[in-house]
Order: C-alpha cells, then structure tokens, then sequence
C-alpha cells in the first residue's frame, strides 16, 4: 500500500497537477499553479526542417546569368596625333539582360554614339554576340543595346517603389576572371530623394532625381551590373555620376529603368522635354532655412543669386519669363514633391507640349503658360 500510494502521489503530483493547473477552470486555485512551477509540460513534438532559400550563392547564381560584360569598338578619326585611319578605341563594362529577346542595359560612358561602332555582349557561359545600340536616356544616362535572334537569361523586374530600406540585397557586376561575376551583398541603406543626375549641387530639370544607395564597396565594376533582392528581382541598376572630378555611385530604382527603356523603345526618349532650370526639391529643413511659404515644390535657385545661372539662357523657361527664387508648384495640376519632383514631371512630356505652370513668386501666386 505505501508504494503503491507513494508511486500514485508522485504520478499526480508531476502529470496530474500540472495538467490541472493549466486548465482555464482550474487555473484560479492557487495550490494547482504551485505544484508545476518547475514542470514543463510538452503537449506535441513535430520535426522541423529549415531550407535556406535565402542562400546568397543560390541566388547569385541565377542573376548571375543576366550580367553580361559590353564592348564597345570604334574607329579613331584620323587627326594630327594619328596618322593611322585604322586604329581603333575601346569600352569595357557591365551590363544586365533585361528581357529574354535580348535587351540589355548598360552605363552610356559604355558605349561610343556612333553609327560606325560596333558592341559585343559576353554572357555567362562565355558565348560572344553582336548587339546593335538602340538608343541613349541623357535623362537617366541609361544605354540600350539589343542581341537579335537569341533567347537570353534575363533578371526580372520587382516594384522598386515597394522597396524597404533596411533589406538585403545582392550587387553583381563584371569580374576580371574569365565569364565570372563580383558578388557583394549589400543593405538597402537610403533612398535619396533630391539626388540628380546632373553632378551638381543643385537639380537640372533635365535629369533623373531619387536613386537608391546601398551600403558596400561600389567600383567601376558593378556599373551598369543588377541590384536584385532575395527573390532575385531586379531592384536597381548601379551608375555614377562624377562631381568635383570624383566619381560618385548610386543605384537607379528599377520602375526608372524600365521608364527609360520604354522611352528608348518608343522613340520618345529623342524628343524628350526640356525646361532649362536649376533647381532644388523644397523639403522641410530648406523650408524652414529659408522661410519659405510652403513645404514642397521646386524653387529656381542659384547659391550666386544670378539669373543666368538659375534659367538658361534661350530656354523654354527663359522664354516663358521663369525668374531665379519662383517656386513651382504644380505642373497642368500634378503636384511637385519629393515623390514627383519637377525632372520626373518634366520628362513625361515631349518637345512641342505646353504646359501650365503654377508658380509662387514672393506671396503672389500666378500661372505661366510654357512651351517645351
């Protein structure tokens, strides 16, 4: 009797207790939660096996297929350096696939504008091919080539505009080795809203404003090469700009890219618009710096205060009777903000349009009818 009690005692006092003890109804007697403070209780086991699909190697390899290394050869005019009419020039760079029927974009500092020039690809398993230039975006300093007659390996597209700061991305650019790539993976560390393209202090209104920066060691290499996330989506496209003869690199969200490719393809990137200011992208630190009415906009601006350094000189904006310090607000009703600066808006147009322009100039608010 007393083993059989103090075996029954120990079974109640380790399983039952503690089972009793984590019921809703007999929760709220104290002497029952007592009784399984050093109990654990295990009510189901299950196996767990964990892939890592996020495998930077996995995922390098397959957008390794979309870069592609882009020569560029041309003739050198004979002049009184050269006495020779046959020697010839050459590019180097990175490249990426980006649809299947063979378009590729790469940095325009990659390419000759040159009918007489002729472009080779090199793609990953080493196979050479001839690719002829569609165009160049000045806007975006994006070049288009095309490989007619084959299927290639391209990178897919992801909605840049979804994109989280803070996120792993993988950079990929050309390799000095043979048919290899440079890999680095990177963070996703800023989106620059008032970055431009044009190498200066402040905004064209010719040029691209907003790109990505990521947080690794960019060379020349990865210049024209993919940015791509761990779905292996294209997110960005490395590029550079030089300021103060220093080059400065930056990566163009891929919704731009794929911009400037339609442009290309559609002919309109030749007749895009020009306004023909500088500019910088209200925000609210040089709001309040410069006690300004208003939080966004586009105000023309020169550090020198000239007008012939804010306006250029026989420009549409000359013309239409732009002056230095005027804020654009809006462009035929779109608001002009940090998300939609004044290039982007800009270069939806094409030589020709008209458009309205609500401008603030001082506390006066007026309207300028502006041809493109």
């Amino acid at each position: 009797m007393f083993i059989v009690g103090g075996f029954g005692g120990f079974i109640f006092d380790r399983y039952l207790m503690p089972f009793l003890g984590s019921c809703r109804f007999f929760s709220k007697y104290d002497f029952l939660q007592g009784s399984g403070k050093n109990t654990t209780i295990i009510r189901e086991t299950e196996r767990v096996v964990v892939k890592d699909d996020n495998s930077v190697n996995e995922l390098a390899s397959s957008a390794a297929q979309s870069v592609v290394d882009v020569f560029a050869i041309t003739d050198i005019q004979e002049n009184a350096f050269s006495s020779k009419s046959d020697q010839k020039e050459g590019k180097r760079g990175a490249g990426t696939i980006l649809t299947n029927d063979g378009v590729v974009v790469t940095h325009k500092n990659n390419v000759f504008e040159d009918e007489s020039s002729k472009y080779y690809i090199t793609i990953f398993d080493g196979n050479v091919f001839e690719a002829n230039l569609i165009g160049v975006d000045n806007f975006s300093d994006l070049a288009f080539l095309q490989v007619e007659g084959v299927n290639l390996s391209a990178v897919p597209f992801a909605n840049s505009d979804d994109a989280i700061i803070g996120k792993k991305v993988i950079a990929l650019g050309r390799s000095f080795g043979s048919h290899q790539v440079s890999i680095a993976e990177s963070i996703l560390s800023d989106y620059n809203e008032i970055f431009n393209l044009a190498g200066k202090e402040l905004s064209s209104s010719e040029k691209l404003e907003g790109v990505f920066n990521l947080s690794f060691n960019v060379n020349e290499n990865y210049v024209g090469g993919p940015i791509v996330d761990y779905n292996g989506e294209l997110i960005a496209i490395t590029s550079f700009v030089d300021f103060d003869n220093e080059k400065e690199y930056f990566q163009i969200p891929s919704n731009k890219v794929k911009n400037s490719m339609n442009k290309i393809f559609s002919g309109e990137a030749e007749n895009s618009a020009k306004l023909g200011v500088y500019y910088i992208s209200i925000d609210d630190y040089f709001s309040r710096l410069s006690s300004l009415p208003i939080k966004e906009g586009a105000i023309i601006y020169s550090s020198s205060g000239k007008q012939g350094l804010a306006v250029i000189s026989n420009s549409p904006a000359e013309k239409a009777g732009i002056k230095i310090n005027d804020i654009i607000v809006s462009i035929n009703g779109e608001k002009i903000d940090l998300k939609n600066p004044l290039s982007s808006i800009i270069n939806k147009h094409k030589v020709g349009d008209r458009i309205q322009m609500e401008i603030l100039r001082g506390n006066k608010e007026m309207d300028l009818d502006v041809q493109l």
